[in-house]
């Protein structure tokens, strides 16, 4: 299951790039950049492919879908069309590493820590090292 906590993990910090780039470069390296990131969409959906059915299968469905229209708006749309359009896909993006990551840490995945108070009458004197 740690592959899906990293794969979200990354999938986040790669839709935050996105989110920026479309807003800061030209258009011509947006398409690149939405291009590579589709097919990094696909394979970070496709690298828990083993793992047992569930709900984070199904946001890789969602994620593979994604990162296809993510190649096929580069690709159709240009200018402000692409703009606005690839902004949206990236805040998608976004939003699905974070559901992602929600669901990990939901699960039985994470660690639950417990604390128990013991009074001081019911320690037992032990030498140190034993």
């Amino acid at each position: 299951m740690r592959t899906d906590f990293i794969s979200r993990l990354a999938l986040l910090i790669l839709a935050g790039f996105l989110l920026i780039s479309t807003q800061v470069w030209a258009m011509g390296t947006v398409e690149w950049l939405f291009i590579v990131g589709g097919i990094g969409m696909i394979a970070l959906a496709a690298a828990s492919l083993s793992q047992p059915a569930g709900p984070q299968r199904t946001l890789d469905l969602i994620l593979a879908i994604l990162g296809v229209w993510s190649i096929v708006q580069a690709i159709v749309f240009d200018g402000s069309t692409l703009e606005w359009v690839a902004f949206a896909t990236a805040a998608a993006a976004a939003l699905l590493a974070t559901v992602g990551l929600i669901l990990h840490e939901a699960t039985t995945e994470r660690v639950v820590h417990e604390l128990r108070v013991v009074a001081s009458e019911d320690r037992v004197s032990r030498p140190i090292g034993a």
